[in-house]
């Protein structure tokens, strides 16, 4: 064990040193490139309103270079038309258009409108006067209006420019330093033409030239013109929002509106897309151990255990995962399989983790928070093809192709992956039992999606799309159950949205999945089987919701309302049910109205109430009072509750366990009279982001814990059982013939009579010190204790470690070098799981879990202007074999080499 951490430790040390060398040798890097880019345009636009035209335009375009934005694009096309430069400014708002904005109609009438200006100038500096002398000569005087002229150095000045910017594109291989040479090159011919027409004059027979300066009536005429144009011309344009920093960060799942994390009424953390390219990661889910607050648990190599603030388990059933505000959480089972996501982690933005419940805006399920997956805007980000070899046998292919044409927009992309079993249950050798053929396969992934959006007239678009994973994964089951290995199973999303100019948006999608041939990867000989043919052979979720978005004062008071009604229709065809087919029907109303009393308080008020076919209604609020003390920072007063509603499983499952002994064997069973798990909530949070360099944020909360909802309810059948042939939620005492055994127990979902209170909190700090080195760092405390007197089976359970820390580093130099480390330890945890007894029936353990560390690195280059990166990623440096459940795969050193082509 020593010797194993020795190794770890050196390998650590050997890339902090690297780090450390590089750091120092270099002038410049670039580590977190929206914080880069966003210091650049405040820059920008700060000289530009002090008078510094061209060093404030020179401010936006590094901003832009660094990670394009049309806002950028707009706000110098402003500066430019503001200036009297309205050439340059038709340049600039012509590349704004090509981002097909929802400003696109207002942009193209003033464009329109310059062009005429810069037409009439130019008619403007030919306006003759022609007279004849004694001697026959024809002069015709010349006059010239419009922008100023460039001397001759200053036009040279650019070709050189021009020139030298050529030569570094052909060694950079760069389109962007060739367009910008281009660009340069077309200034100075345009800048040389004005120059020209300021001197020239046409003369007649004699060839004899003059130049007069504007007069009589000519000049009149001139100036008449040039009025009649100023007035055509809008002294500006102002479009909301483009002023705003293109830049700063934005979350939308707290409120289901766009904001700053700032105004959020929950904690916030975001995960942007550079950590997850940078954390080498491929399945989002492991990617999201930086967030503080968050359980990551690790039972097999395809499918992450995520809960937020505690209560995490072998299926988590507490967090609500959404892609792009659409949810992919399986209902029938109530978990979330990364595996099967039908996205590629390329075309992720970033992913948004909102710490708390949230009932009031999501309904069930978003018990302690929601996780939303915020895909890149269609039709932008480019095209790709990465490829990746690993460790225990991993390979990945995926690519994706995006583009836009006037209008309309698209985007797909693909892929497929696989990788083995990081450990056997069961040593191979054992001759008692026999292992599934591929068992020691541990996922498969084939995925395809794609999507597309037009804009029509008047402010309305239209969106929609289709996705598909299929393949095969082991996971970590419920109750006594243990490992299971899924084969043939698939899960589909298809969506359409629409929405208007007038705040009124409309939203349908349907998740389909199944999978064939459920079973354990290994079977004691002679014992009974676990599954006898289980098959889900489909589960059906239609979610329909209609979302009013609008803002309006009520006596002098900013409020911005948020209402919604919505559908969910389900049905699941699954053999392991009572009936084999259940159907549901759901409704849920929700209202938010958020109340701006002064630019430093908001008051938001948020609730929902759910309709559930088993349930009474759900009614869900949440109440947060926002206060901006200062500039840049926040202080939040929340409190809310929330719900989550059985799942099909403990409602209507019915389904015999696999036991070591032939003749005897128990059932699991659902109740369909449970109440849903419920949890109050109250928090305090902190966040200071008042300058570019750091961002803070503390958070501390308080829960109580209600109705938890497990298969923890005995029966153990009395031979006046087996006379009477009593039932106990459809198992009745008796022979089976069909396992030839007798039916001895029955194990059924109960609301467990503890309550519990949950105290902890997180702080956490991101700092840029300088260019090119991004740090962060964050410890998040959790407790949860018995409340109450009533004590069940999980009365003293410590499934979520108390202490979590998180740290890592980002470094991007200017010449392709990319390192990256992430560092997590979680303190000790206690497990109470259930165990088969052949005499007691269903009965608890406690299984002590310890400490463990894990260390991942990253090592990438980028060649060509960022169009080819190689990079090499290690996984759990310094533990090679630490488990994170007690049930769960030992976790071995890992690594991985990937090639990505960009263009």
């Amino acid at each position: 064990m020593k010797e194993r951490y020795r190794a770890g430790a050196r390998v650590a040390l050997t890339l902090c040193a690297s780090v450390i060398v590089t750091i120092t040798g270099a002038n410049v890097a670039r580590a977190d490139v929206r914080t880069e880019a966003r210091q650049h345009f405040r820059h920008g636009m700060a000289l530009i309103a002090d008078g510094h035209l061209d060093d404030g335009i020179a401010e936006l375009r590094e901003a832009y270079d660094i990670l394009p934005h049309p806002n950028a694009l707009y706000n110098i096309a402003r500066a430019y038309s503001d200036a009297g430069r309205y050439t340059e400014a038709i340049d600039y708002y012509t590349q704004y258009l090509e981002s097909d904005p929802a400003d696109r109609e207002e942009v193209e009438q003033f464009v329109a409108a310059l062009q005429q200006r810069v037409a009439a100038s130019e008619g403007r500096t030919r306006v003759a006067e022609t007279t004849t002398t004694e001697t026959g000569t024809t002069t015709t005087t010349t006059t010239t209006t419009g922008s100023p002229v460039a001397s001759d150095d200053e036009i040279r000045a650019l070709t050189d420019s021009a020139t030298q910017i050529e030569a570094l594109a052909e060694a950079a291989q760069s389109e962007e330093l060739r367009h910008r040479a281009e660009r340069l090159r077309e200034l100075a011919a345009t800048l040389r033409e004005r120059q020209t027409a300021t001197t020239t004059t046409e003369t007649g027979e004699t060839g004899e030239t003059s130049e007069t300066s504007e007069s009589g009536e000519a000049a009149e005429v001139a100036e008449e013109a040039a009025e009649g144009e100023e007035e055509e011309l809008p002294a500006t344009l102002e479009l909301a929002g483009h002023e705003a920093d293109a830049y700063e960060e934005s979350v939308v799942s707290s409120s289901r509106i766009a904001q700053s994390p700032l105004d959020a009424p929950n904690s916030t953390a975001i995960v942007t897309a550079q950590d997850l390219r940078m954390s080498g990661y491929t399945n989002p889910g492991w990617a999201l151990r930086r967030v503080a607050g968050l359980s990551i648990m690790g039972t097999d190599p395809a499918d992450p255990q995520i809960s937020i603030r505690g209560l995490n388990q072998r299926l988590s059933n507490r967090t609500i995962v959404l892609v792009d505000g659409r949810s992919v959480y399986l209902d029938f089972i109530g978990v979330t399989l990364w595996n099967l996501l039908p996205v590629n982690l390329e075309d992720i933005d970033r992913i948004e983790v909102i710490r708390g419940p949230a009932s009031a805006l999501y309904g069930a399920d978003a018990f302690t928070g929601v996780i939303n997956i915020i895909t890149r805007p269609i039709g932008e980000g480019g095209s790709y093809i990465t490829g990746g070899v690993g460790s225990n046998g991993v390979y990945r292919l995926a690519a994706g192709a995006s583009g836009h044409a006037d209008r309309w927009r698209f985007r797909v992309s693909g892929g497929y992956e696989r990788g083995n079993n990081y450990s056997f249950n069961v040593d191979p050798g054992r001759v008692d039992y026999t292992a599934r053929a591929g068992s020691d396969q541990g996922f498969e992934r084939l995925f395809f999606g794609g999507e597309t959006q037009v804009r029509l007239d008047g402010g309305w678009a239209i969106r929609g799309g289709v996705a598909v994973a299929e393949g095969s994964m082991n996971f970590q089951a419920i109750a006594n159950l243990r490992q299971l290995d899924m084969r043939g199973s698939y899960f589909s999303q298809s969506y359409i949205q629409l929405t208007s100019p007038i705040g009124l948006s409309a939203r349908v999608f349907w998740n389909r999945f199944a999978a064939q041939n459920i079973g354990a990867p290994d079977q004691l000989n002679g014992g009974i089987p676990l599954t006898q043919n289980t098959s889900v052979n489909r589960s059906d979720v239609i979610d329909v919701e209609l979302l009013y978005n609008t803002t309006f004062d009520l006596g002098g008071i900013r409020n911005h309302l948020i209402a919604g009604v919505g559908y969910r229709f389900k049905e699941i065809d699954w053999n392991w049910l009572r009936g084999g087919v259940q159907t549901q029907n759901h409704g849920a109303v929700f209202l938010q109205d958020t109340i701006t009393f002064s630019e430093q308080v908001d008051l938001v008020l948020s609730v929902r109430g759910d309709l559930h076919p088993l349930l009474n209604a759900q009614v869900s609020p949440r109440g947060s009072l926002v206060i901006h003390p200062a500039p840049g920072n926040t202080l939040r007063f929340t409190a809310g509750s929330a719900f989550r509603a059985p799942t099909f499983t403990e409602s209507y499952v019915l389904v015999p366990q696999g036991t070591p002994f032939r003749g005897v064997t128990a059932f699991g069973s659902g109740n369909p009279s449970m109440n849903p798990e419920r949890i109050v909530s109250g928090e305090i949070g902190y966040m200071n982001a008042m300058t570019d360099y750091f961002t803070l944020e503390f958070n501390a909360y308080y829960n109580l814990v209600f109705d938890q909802i497990t298969l923890t309810q005995n029966q153990i059948f009395r031979l006046t059982d087996y006379v009477n042939a009593n039932s106990y939620f459809g198992t009745t005492p008796g022979y089976d013939p069909s396992l030839s055994s007798y039916v001895f127990s029955t194990g059924t979902y109960e609301n467990q009579p503890e309550q519990f209170q949950q105290a902890g909190g997180e702080v956490g700090v991101r700092v840029y010190p300088v260019d090119g080195l991004d740090l962060y760092a964050n410890y998040a405390l959790s407790y949860t204790l018995p409340f109450g007197g009533a004590q069940g089976p999980y009365h003293s359970d410590q499934r979520t470690s108390a202490h979590m820390v998180n740290a890592g580093f980002q470094y991007r130099a200017p010449f392709g070098l990319d390192l990256a480390t992430d560092f997590s330890w979680q303190s000790d945890q206690v497990w109470f799981e259930q165990q088969l007894d052949p005499v007691r029936g269903i009965v608890f353990q406690n299984f002590p879990l310890p400490a463990y560390i894990t260390l991942n690195a990253r090592i990438g280059w980028r060649f060509l202007d960022d169009q080819l990166e190689l990079a090499v990623v290690g996984y759990n440096l310094v533990d090679d074999g630490h488990r994170e459940h007690p049930y769960g795969q030992t976790i071995p050193r890992r690594f991985m080499g990937t090639v990505t082509v960009r263009f």
